[in-house]
């Protein structure tokens, strides 16, 4: 039996695969940005509770 032959590369073929790559690593980061600013957020007004205020939503919504 013969072996079976290595499939030849189409040229240009890699690009579709590095758009694929690129369009990931764009939405991993967005979502890396949104969810730090959320985590901040948060805290932020976690902190604001802690000190006992009582009006946390607006400030912290404010400082935007």
């Amino acid at each position: 039996m013969t072996e079976p032959r290595p499939r030849e590369e189409e040229p240009g073929g890699g690009g579709r695969s590095n758009l694929f790559a690129l369009i990931a690593v764009v939405v991993l980061v967005a979502l890396g940005y949104w969810a730090f600013n959320w985590l901040d957020h948060e805290r932020k007004l976690q902190n604001c509770l802690d000190a006992g205020r009582r009006d946390c939503g607006q400030t912290i919504d404010l400082q935007r």
